[in-house]
């Protein structure tokens, strides 16, 4: 009677995620979701500057932030001390090729013009990776 009725809940489950569009095969496929936090420092004298650039992001660089599978994707203003600004961004990618896509938008002309705006307001951190403009975060806790 037990192995009935996990049978039952498990079917259950299963119904209750192929019509919310999670299964497909009577298997869970959810999305695989890798979550992404950087930090870089940002100039006290284009602080205003960044705001701005950010509080009407183009289109084409949203377009181009989808398209290679971003989603969720924040950028927050830290004021460390007097002129002392950092920059936390997070995301959640959900492709199945990071650097692929990373390269994709890093070609991409539009995201270039977009990059080069931002580029001068922000001031790298010393320890992060030779080949890293934000430097990549250890992620030390989760819940969902």
């Amino acid at each position: 009677m037990k192995n009935i009725h996990l049978a039952v809940v498990a079917g259950c489950f299963c119904a209750a995620m192929l019509l919310n569009g999670c299964c497909t095969t009577g298997k869970c496929n959810a999305a695989k979701v890798e979550r992404y936090g950087m930090v870089i420092g940002l100039k006290a004298e284009k602080l205003d500057e960044y705001k701005k650039l950010h509080a009407a992001v183009w289109p084409d660089v949203l377009k181009m932030i989808a398209d290679c599978h971003i989603r969720n994707y924040s950028i927050y203003l830290f004021h460390a001390r007097e002129n002392r600004y950092f920059l936390f961004s997070y995301f959640e990618y959900t492709g199945d090729n990071f650097k692929a896509d990373m390269d994709k938008m890093a070609a991409d002309p539009t995201t270039q013009r977009w990059w080069a705006l931002c580029k001068p307001c922000q001031e790298p951190v010393r320890l992060r990776q030779a080949d890293e403009w934000w430097a990549n975060m250890e992620e030390v806790f989760h819940c969902e």
